[in-house]
């Protein structure tokens, strides 16, 4: 094996091509002679600076205008070249070739470079092929597969120069030691573009400061208020009229799409199936905590409260509609910060209906995984609509959705043609498969359990809607399209 001096080393292995085939060889595990390992020292140096580049690149890429260039992160960021440095001093030690520890620093810093780039280019292509939503399982990966392909990319590089097994064993073992086990616990960073934080501060106060306005001591007073102003607000039944009382209730509160689709339901309630006056609205939300009661279990029971005292439960029809998240364990989620609300299940759900003593009913819950709510719910005198199967998401709630795509489909769209809620999630069905295959989304398969008594009801309100005027029938669908986000 040669042993010769830097100042052996032949001029034609110092070009560009040259060091990126070895640093390839090296990082991939094939073999390269320690000789064309020789550097100058400002190759020493040149390297170490390269190592700063990949990061830096991808923290410029990544933070974009939110970031700056922080020079007060170099030390940090020449973190694992300095690694580098006590790496090969050791590994030269246990192979018992001090002489070759520069050699090893330098394939190290060449391996940094190459690892850091293809890293980095199979994270951002991770990125692209899952539309930013990398499985956990990915993200892991992505950190921990690099901690450990660089330290053995070294070890291979020096597991020659030790004539005993035991010497290549103890150099590995060295290596990731060294080269790892510092970054894993301290985790330094590495780009010198680094994120502003002191242009987002005011943005992130006045940003908490909206999302936890109900917390407010102000909107915590209001409350009572509203929920009276929205419930005395509710008319009384028509005798011989089968009227629609309509509760809506959205739960989640860090997202507008929910809020949005409980007002459009409420309107379209109000338009075409003559609830005018008969309508309740709890919305969670931090844009509604001053003119809009909250979605709690508590204001939902005084809210079915109210409809028994204004209704005819022989021959009137309740309509609750919950949109919001749900949970593989079937909880309808409220979530409204920094507030804690009771959980609102299918147990506790049936038992505030059964408890109000409302008979006739339709609810049609729009989350994930709200099919777990149908059997609970179904009986003789109640419409069950879950927008997906107990074990199944459903999907379109992002932020900037005016709706889900069930909601949609069922409302804007099927509602709108027909006066029949079992007809028209009939008519819903195809369309939100459609979607969901053209989105690549595993199918929601929604669900409907109609009741025997409650299909009479409806078919007499189907027919009493029919029989109004025209201009009392419709009312124009809303024309922004959904977005797909589970939820």
């Amino acid at each position: 094996m040669s042993r010769s001096s830097p100042l052996d080393y032949s001029s034609r292995h110092r070009t560009l091509g040259a060091r990126l085939r070895d640093a390839l060889r090296i990082s991939f595990f094939l073999r390269v002679d320690e000789s064309r390992m020789a550097a100058h020292w400002g190759e020493y140096v040149a390297a170490a600076l390269l190592s700063i580049v990949g990061p830096t690149l991808y923290g410029l890429y990544t933070q974009g205008g939110e970031g700056k260039w922080d020079l007060g992160f170099l030390p940090s960021a020449l973190f694992d070249p300095c690694l580098a440095v006590v790496a090969a001093g050791i590994i030269a030690w246990l192979v018992g070739r001090r002489d070759s520890a520069p050699r090893i620093l330098f394939a190290a810093l060449l391996a940094l470079i190459v690892i850091d780039a293809v890293s980095i280019a199979l994270w951002m292509l991770a990125g692209h092929v899952w539309d930013g939503k990398v499985p956990p399982a990915i993200e892991v990966a992505a950190f921990q597969v690099p901690l450990l392909w660089y330290p053995l990319a070294v070890a291979r590089f020096a597991s020659p120069m030790s004539p005993s097994k035991a010497g290549r064993m103890l150099a590995m073992l060295a290596a990731v030691a060294v080269l790892a086990l510092p970054v894993v616990y301290l985790q330094p960073e590495r780009s010198l573009w680094v994120r502003d934080w002191s242009r987002n501060n005011a943005m992130d106060a006045a940003s908490f400061q909206a999302r936890t306005a109900a917390g407010h001591e102000n909107a915590i007073n209001a409350q009572p208020g509203l929920l009276a102003r929205e419930l005395e607000a509710v008319a009384k039944e028509r005798p011989g009229v089968v009227d629609v009382f309509f509760i809506g209730m959205a739960g989640y509160g860090n997202q507008d799409v929910f809020m949005r689709e409980v007002d459009a339901v409420t309107r379209l309630m109000r338009e075409r199936f003559d609830a005018g006056g008969r309508v309740i609205r709890l919305v969670n939300n931090p844009k509604t905590v001053y003119d809009t009661p909250i979605a709690s279990l508590t204001h939902l029971k005084a809210a079915f409260a109210r409809v028994r005292e204004q209704m005819n439960t022989e021959e009137d029809v309740l309509v609750l509609f919950l949109t919001s998240h749900g949970s593989e364990q079937h909880r309808f989620s409220l979530v409204l910060q920094p507030l804690q609300f009771n959980e609102l299940d299918p147990v506790a759900l049936r038992k505030a209906l059964d408890d109000s003593g409302i008979r006739n009913r339709v609810v049609v819950v729009s989350a994930c995984y709200s099919g777990g709510f149908v059997e609970p719910l179904k009986d003789e005198n109640t419409l069950v609509i879950a927008a997906a199967a107990p074990d199944r998401n459903s999907f379109g709630c992002s932020n900037e959705a005016e709706w889900t795509y069930f909601g949609r489909a069922f409302f804007d769209e099927a509602l709108r043609k027909t006066y029949s809620f079992v007809d028209a999630f009939e008519l819903a069905l195809p369309v939100i498969a459609s979607r969901e295959v053209a989105e690549k989304f595993e199918p929601s398969r929604p669900m409907m359990h109609v009741g025997a008594a409650i299909k009479e009801r409806l078919a007499a309100l189907a027919g009493r809607l029919a029989a109004l005027p025209q201009e009392t029938r419709a009312a124009p669908a809303t024309s922004h399209p959904p977005t797909g986000t589970a939820r």
